[in-house]
């Protein structure tokens, strides 16, 4: 028989266990959103520069914009150059004497040779803040070999999720490394957190950055660099495809300003207020129950856009 001393032994470490998951969870939304003293970016950039990949619209767009108006020089590196030029202008009419560079350069490339003009481009900067925004999504949710665009939206999709935020990091982080100083934020999703089915590439990818994040937190620990991770759930964007905004899924301008707050406060979050209240809530409940309810919104939202094809065609 086990002795009720053990009893109590067990009873209590499980009351200490759940208080301790509860106080987490709180700290983790109070503390960089509302408590937490906001740093003093230039200071941790240590340089002018802050390059934004993926610039031209949403999450992108909204970081080169208010990095402008926080006095940052900005680099904007996306696909397409009309894009890029409309947006300059509109950075320079929001910030005044802010310096503004553009480079089109398509993500979807794969090797060293392809980056080595946008490298050469960046090495002539000394880049205070490197966000690793450019990302590339599905039309909606599929079982792998099932996926719209097939092999070729696979490759593309692992490439642009994965390669940019290691080459350009590289770059970036030998001359912070150097400097003492610097941020680099790396833009994941939420849909890392989890082994999420029907999203795999793109669920997997996430993954990566939120796990080289780590890894490169690690590395360059004693180089006075701050690497912050951030794992956004939906943002009203053209790539969620949500027009309007609500508690839940805020504008890129709001989430952007809440995100930047948590620079150097906080290594990994979703950005947001209400997307980590979100994300304590999953994280408290038992595995095999978060896993039921993603599945349920997964299949759901992969039923209304097979029904809104179907009656497309």
């Amino acid at each position: 028989m086990v002795c009720q001393c053990t009893l109590n032994f067990l009873g209590y470490s499980a009351l200490a266990l759940i208080a301790y998951r509860i106080f987490t969870a709180v700290y983790n939304v109070l503390f960089p959103y509302f408590i937490g003293a906001p740093l003093d970016l230039h200071k941790k950039a240590g340089a002018k520069w802050a390059v934004v990949t993926g610039a031209t619209d949403g999450i992108g767009k909204a970081y080169a914009t208010q990095l402008a108006k926080k006095k940052f020089n900005v680099y904007l590196i996306s696909r397409t150059q009309s894009k890029l030029d409309e947006t300059k202008k509109e950075i320079e009419t929001a910030a005044p004497g802010v310096e503004v560079r553009t480079y089109a350069f398509d993500f979807g490339a794969s090797t060293k040779a392809a980056y080595e003009p946008l490298i050469k481009e960046l090495e002539k900067v000394e880049i205070g803040i490197l966000v690793n925004n450019v990302g590339m999504s599905f039309e909606y949710p599929e079982v792998l070999h099932a996926q719209e665009g097939g092999l070729q939206r696979l490759a593309d999709m692992t490439t642009i999720n994965c390669l940019p935020p290691v080459l350009l990091s590289a770059v970036a982080l030998k001359q912070m490394s150097e400097r003492k100083a610097g941020i680099v934020i790396n833009i994941a999703s939420a849909a890392g957190y989890n082994e999420m089915s029907h999203w795999n590439v793109y669920s997997a990818g996430k993954r990566f950055v939120l796990h080289l994040s780590g890894i490169l937190r690690a590395e360059y620990a004693g180089a006075g660099v701050t690497v912050q991770a951030i794992a956004p759930m939906l943002v009203a964007t053209k790539m969620s495809k949500i027009k309007r905004a609500s508690f839940f899924g805020p504008f890129a301008d709001a989430f952007v300003a809440q995100a930047l707050r948590t620079v150097g406060l906080v290594h990994e979050t979703t950005g947001y207020f209400s997307h980590q209240i979100q994300a304590e809530i999953m994280n408290l409940l038992p595995q095999m129950v978060r896993d039921k309810i993603i599945s349920n919104q997964t299949l759901a939202v992969r039923a209304a856009a097979l029904r809104k094809k179907a009656k497309a065609q």
